[in-house]
């Protein structure tokens, strides 16, 4: 099971693994935390100034993607269905404790093996989803294996585990990326498909293959 901030950060640091599982016949959960289907404002260094892109495009962007991986459960935990902005950006205002009962339903319904959760980057919803991770992920309530996976940004992320990737495998991420359309940056920003090509590139040289994702172990159960 796959837990994600936002709708693309699944992709950069999980596409890779994802496909995998999928081709391995392993089933796979992806949940997104937050999504909202209002008009919502992107940075946009190259035009010095905040563009606006569409919710509902998000959504046919997000399926997309799903496809492309060959994912066909996933799951929003805080859909914002009225068109307002309550959660996205905002997870940090949501009390730990909901955020994490909300994630034990989805570990006792899907009863995952490993547990795929976003580093601690500058964002504040990718911090307040890994620590709401780490507490329903406690070994008295579910003691599997927890890996925590980069997307950008990360303020401290040490990976002692690293998945090397096939040319096909590392395509099929950059495509994937490709639907988010919304979410991808100018040549250089961490939300690209370049840049996603160099950091699998620099992953993979960090253990002799061309291409890698890499991550770190939190807990590992044989």
């Amino acid at each position: 099971m796959v837990l994600a901030p936002h709708a693309d950060d699944e992709t950069l640091g999980c596409a890779g693994v994802i496909q995998k599982y999928i081709r391995h016949g392993s089933p796979v959960r992806i949940v997104i935390a937050s999504f909202t289907l209002s008009d919502s404002k992107r940075y946009r260094k190259e035009e010095k100034g905040y563009g606006i892109y569409s919710g509902k495009t998000r959504i046919i962007e997000l399926k997309e993607a799903m496809s492309l991986l060959g994912v066909t459960d996933y799951h929003i935990l805080y859909p914002d269905q009225t068109g307002k902005q309550l959660y996205d950006s905002r997870l940090d205002r949501i009390p730990r404790v909901e955020l994490v009962s909300r994630l034990e339903r989805h570990i006792e319904e899907f009863r995952p093996t490993v547990l795929y959760i976003p580093s601690i980057t500058k964002h504040q919803d990718h911090e307040a989803l890994h620590q709401a991770a780490m507490a329903a992920a406690r070994p008295y309530f579910w003691n599997g294996t927890i890996l925590v996976y980069e997307t950008d940004g990360e303020l401290a992320f040490q990976p002692n585990l690293y998945i090397p990737l096939t040319e096909e495998a590392m395509n099929l991420k950059m495509k994937t990326l490709e639907a988010y359309q919304t979410q991808i940056g100018s040549l250089r920003h961490p939300v690209h498909p370049d840049s996603l090509l160099h950091k699998a590139k620099f992953r993979g040289s960090q253990i002799f293959e061309e291409y890698a994702e890499a991550f770190q172990i939190i807990r590992l159960h044989g």
